[in-house]
Parts: structure tokens; sequence; C-alpha cells
């Protein structure tokens, strides 16, 4: 997270915290002094920070131990005359083992770890660095390595590495990784399309057997489609839950409503009035979203000589009314550009997708961003109803807490000034934020600030402060172009 423009960097957090906490005499029994500032909170919050970059340093000593291993391993392993099938993989499985049972940890993991600690060492020398200095997470490094690898060039990783080091320094590794998706694509040699369709090839659906009587089923296919059956398997599994605890509480009320009548009859059949009992529903969500797509996926029929019950060939994209953000540049739907569309705040998608989804949708939105830094400038419509709801949801992709990812049609719309103190109703001083930050907001101390070009400004109870910055609109230019083609 940063600071607030022109202030301290983040490696100054608690040292600037120290001092606050310090020049604060005047504290209560509660910890908060005569300014508002809450120096508890503000101390516990540097000693987190401090513990934090403790454990990644530790971590990076781990790393450097494993990758040290794998080293040693491979150089054995080319000592082997033949190094072909099993025989080529002992050296690394004996060591493994050894590093394994010394620290009680399975050695299978162990060598998972060692690969992985050895991509990191030799090829993002640059994070490792970072993460023993505790400047970034273990968390960060991996959404690093993640998206870096796919890059084969050394000069154009190199490159990619910098820049994901400093938007690593101002975020969470959850809002990372969609933020490295996309600079990847930016400096691929080839186009996310072509990728994509050698990707596809690779669709399909595993079974996995684990423990107690339990089995995984594992499915991989293109983000739209596996999205949108989250997505709507979560809607169901709200309403049954919605539904069930609904009907309990009406079955409350009106037990209550008959208390005295009960009492009357406290000597009928207890057993007969248990029987009548309603069940109570005490799944959890995941539980639901389990049971709703097994019970989707057995009962549906598929006539196979007919081709009844199939889909459209594109994983059933037409039929998708789920919510989903997608960002599709004009110039690339029109065909002019390559460049590829994006599930907002997940992942790159193909074009072909993006135009499916889009010939299903009622409306259009344009997006005016500038060309420099993506921001939004501003968002219309040709039937120009709810543009500034529009707005907001292009702007904000997600809470804009710092560090979270709740999707913006799950979010509340809310105001920096309070509506009832003058607030303005525009994009100027509204932003989403889910219920959990929406309440932290109302009823903490926490407070909020709105600067231009949608960046927030949190200031928390302790007397810190941290930026939220929106995220840039993927949209791509083509200055020498005459006519737009919409």
């Amino acid at each position: 997270m940063n600071t607030r423009p022109g202030g301290d960097a983040p490696d100054d957090n608690v040292d600037r915290v120290d001092s606050a906490v310090g020049v604060d005499a005047d504290v209560d029994v509660e910890g908060v002094g005569v300014d508002g500032v809450d120096a508890v909170a503000a101390a516990l919050a540097a000693k987190y920070a401090a513990a934090v970059a403790g454990v990644a340093s530790a971590e990076a000593e781990v790393m450097a131990v494993l990758a040290e291993a794998q080293a040693v391993g491979l150089e054995r392993v080319a000592e082997i005359p033949r190094s072909a099938g099993r025989e080529a993989e002992l050296p690394l499985r004996a060591l493994a083992a050894e590093l394994g049972a010394c620290a009680r940890q399975p050695d299978r993991s162990v060598q998972r770890r060692m690969n992985d600690a050895h991509t990191l060492v030799t090829r993002f020398a640059a994070s490792f660095e970072a993460l023993a200095a505790g400047v970034v997470s273990v968390g960060h490094v991996r959404a690093i390595v993640e998206h870096g690898v796919k890059l084969t060039d050394p000069k154009i990783r190199a490159s990619f590495e910098v820049e994901a080091l400093e938007r690593a320094a101002s975020t969470t590794p959850g809002r990372l990784g969609p933020q490295l998706a996309r600079l990847v694509e930016q400096v691929q040699p080839t186009t996310f399309a072509e990728r994509h369709k050698t990707a596809r090839e690779g669709r399909g659906v595993w079974v996995q057997d684990v423990a107690d009587g339990m089995t995984e089923l594992l499915l991989r296919g293109p983000a739209v489609p596996v999205h949108g059956i989250h997505d709507m398997i979560t809607h169901i599994a709200r309403d049954v839950l919605n539904t069930a605890h609904a009907a309990q509480d009406t079955d409350a009320a009106q037990a209550a409503d008959a208390g005295a009548a009960e009492a009357a009859d406290a000597g009928a059949d207890e057993e007969s009035d248990a029987e009548c009992e309603a069940p109570v529903d005490s799944r959890t969500l995941d539980q639901v979203r389990a049971d709703v797509l097994m019970e989707m996926v057995l009962t549906h029929r598929i006539d196979t000589e007919t081709g009844e019950g199939l889909g459209d060939g594109h994983g059933e994209l037409a039929s998708i009314r789920a919510t989903v953000n997608v960002t599709v540049p004009a110039l690339a739907l029109a065909g002019v550009t390559d460049d590829p569309a994006e599930l907002v705040g997940r992942a790159p998608i193909d074009l072909d997708t993006a135009r499916i989804l889009a010939a299903s949708v009622p409306g259009w939105e344009r997006v005016l961003a500038d060309p420099i830094t993506g921001g939004v400038l501003a968002v219309d419509r040709y039937t120009r109803s709810a543009d500034l709801t529009r707005h907001l949801r292009v702007r904000d992709p997600h809470c804009r807490f710092p560090g979270c990812r709740m999707p913006t049609h799950r979010c509340d719309v809310d105001h920096g000034q309070d509506f009832a103190l003058g607030g303005a109703t525009d994009h100027r001083n509204l932003c989403a934020l889910c219920r959990r930050h929406h309440t932290l907001k109302g009823e903490t101390p926490w407070r909020v600030k709105h600067h231009p070009g949608g960046v927030i400004e949190w200031i928390s109870p302790g007397g810190l402060h941290y930026i939220d910055t929106p995220p840039p609109v993927t949209i791509g230019f083509v200055p020498d172009l005459e006519d737009a083609p919409f």
C-alpha cells in the first residue's frame, strides 16, 4: 500500500509510526491521543508490518537453501551417463527426502518447492532480493514468478520484473496477479489470440480421489464460461440459503406468537411435535455451491443423436446472464487490432469470446480513457440511462479498500462525504465498497478522502495514510485511423 502522494515511502512506515507515537504524550487509557490519533493501533500496525517483513526474510532464507539443494541435485543428475527415465530424478528425490525428513515435511512437497525456489533464485533474482529485504511477501513473489515464467526472453523478463516489483510495493498479492497478467500481454512476442487458441486444446475435466471417501472434480476451460459457472451457482446457492433462512425466521415468529397455546398443551406428545419441526439448513455457502453443481450436472440430459441439450460450441457463452464485467477495446472488437479483451479483475480473454458476449448484450458502454495512464475520463451510453452507475462500475472493478477484490456488483456505492451532510452524488464523491469495508468506514474511526482521478485515500485510526488507485482500463489506441469503426 502506498502512502499519500508526497509522503514517506512505504519502507518508512515503521519509523513514521514510532515517531508519531513518541510525540503524542497525551494519550488516554484507551490509547487515543488528544488529536484523535489511535497511537496503540498505529504502534500495533508498525509491529505487525515489521513482523511480516521478518517472515519474508526468513522465507527467503528457506528458499535459498532449497534452491541450493536443487542446484546440487541437478549437478548430480548431469553426472549420470544415462539421464532418461526415473533414474534421472533419483538424485533430486533423494535430496528432497533428506531435507523433508530432517524438517518433518513431506518429501514430495519439498521437491516441488526446491524446483520453485531454484526458478526464483536463478530467473527472478531481483524478486528474491526484495523478498530477502522484506520489501515484498511470498505471495507477491509467487504472483511475479507465475506470470513472469511465460516470458522466455531474459531481457523482456527482466524489464517485466522491474515493473512488477514497483507495482508489488503498492498493492496486495491478490490485486497484483491481474495487473501482471495484463502487463505480460503487453510484452509478449506472440499475440494472446494465438496463445489462447493453443491453450484451448488443453481444456478437460479430471477426477482426483482424496481422503475419507471424497473426490475432487477439476475443470480446466476458457476463463469466461468457467467464471460464469461459478458466478451462477453462487447466485443459486445464496438464493437457496436466503429462502431457507427466511422460512426458519417465519417459523420462529409463528412459534413465538403461539407461545401461550403451546404452554397450555405442554402435556402433548413431544415426540410428535419433534417430527413436525422443519429441518434447519446449516450448510455453508461452499457446501450449497457443491450440491447445486452436482444436482445441475447429474439431472441435465443430452441427446447425442439429435444434439438437444448441447451448447453453442463456445461453452454456451451466448446464454451467460451472470454479472460479468468484460472490457473490450473498440478497435479490437472491430477487427482492426489484436488487443485482447479482459474479464475485469480476473484474466485476459480471447476476442472471439468477447465478440460472442458482445452480440448478446442489450446495450453498449463507451469508455474514454487517458492514453497514457489508462485512467477513466468519462463513460457514456447512447441510451443515457444510469450513466453515473456505469462510470463507477468501469472505474471501480472491485471494492476500493486497499487490497479488497470483492467485485463491484456485490458492493455498495458509498458517498465519501455523507449525502446528508452535503456530499455530492457524482463520481468525485462516490466509490464502490463491499459491505465489510462500508461498515468499517461508517462505524469506526477509519476515514476516506477522494482525490482527482478516482484516487481514494484511507486514513486509519492510527493516523496512517493508504492510497488506493483505480486500475487502468485496458483499451488499445491506433492514432493513424481517419474514421472510427463505430
